[in-house]
């Protein structure tokens, strides 16, 4: 026998079935699969899911709202600023509805005696008008619009509307950006007559004019909301009544 140099054996390839990949190869690839899969589904049974459903104004965003400051990121200024022109504008409807209200149920006879009997008294709110002429002019700029053209400009902007910090927002819509401007412009006349006894009375039959419970918070705080430095506080944010129109989702 000769002696002489060997080379290494190459490694064998994988063997094939009907020249195919090997029954091992498959083997791992569908367990790879099935490890992912069964990752995906742990990952996926770990969320927790809501849907909320409900009739008009039965407090769903209301929920989605509070969810999001237990569990979710804070909101921007430009959030905030959004929730100051929608609250000013809910004030501007509730006024809205009341002042309507008001007049049908006919109590513009027990506004008058009221504004004359505050006249009268030597303490008290004697503001620079009465609560009957606080109505009259909401009736003329917020309900009937008997007031003058130039008077009503939605683009008019006075000094202390550019100085308000919050200002306008394209988010909230036009419609309320505009209450908002006129809400700026008339809170004096809200505030007065929203302190009046007969006021008071509509607000106990608000439920005819479907006006929300909550923004009596509103109503009581006017001077803040028309500060020019107010800033949304996290209830003003909760009780603001934003339509929904659309399906929204949040990840928390």
């Amino acid at each position: 026998m000769g002696c002489g140099s060997s080379a290494p054996q190459p490694e064998a390839p994988p063997q094939t079935v009907n020249g195919g990949p090997s029954k091992d190869v498959n083997n791992n690839e569908s367990r790879n699969i099935d490890n992912e899969l069964e990752r995906a589904r742990q990952e996926e049974e770990g969320k927790i899911k809501m849907l909320l459903l409900g009739a008009g104004e039965s407090g769903k965003s209301t929920i989605f709202k509070q969810m999001r400051l237990l569990y979710g990121t804070e909101r921007s200024e430009e959030d905030l600023r959004m929730y100051g022109v929608v609250a000013r504008s809910n004030v501007v409807v509730a006024v809205r509805k009341l002042c309507s209200h008001l007049r049908n149920l006919g109590l513009e006879e027990e506004l008058d005696r009221e504004s004359r009997e505050n006249e009268d008294l030597e303490e008290g709110d004697h503001s620079s008008m009465t609560c009957r002429q606080a109505y009259d002019e909401l009736m003329a700029y917020l309900v009937d619009n008997t007031a003058t053209a130039s008077a009503q400009d939605p683009t008019a902007t006075s000094e202390g509307e550019r100085k308000d910090w919050v200002g306008q927002s394209a988010r909230a819509g036009l419609a309320a950006n505009n209450d908002a401007k006129q809400f700026l412009r008339h809170h004096e006349s809200i505030r007065i007559l929203w302190q009046s006894n007969t006021i008071k009375q509509v607000w106990a039959k608000r439920s005819a004019v479907n006006i929300i419970d909550s923004h009596k918070e509103y109503l009581n705080d006017i001077p803040r909301l028309a500060s020019r430095d107010y800033k949304p506080t996290t209830q003003d944010v909760l009780i603001a009544r934003v339509r929904t129109t659309q399906v929204a989702m949040e990840k928390y």
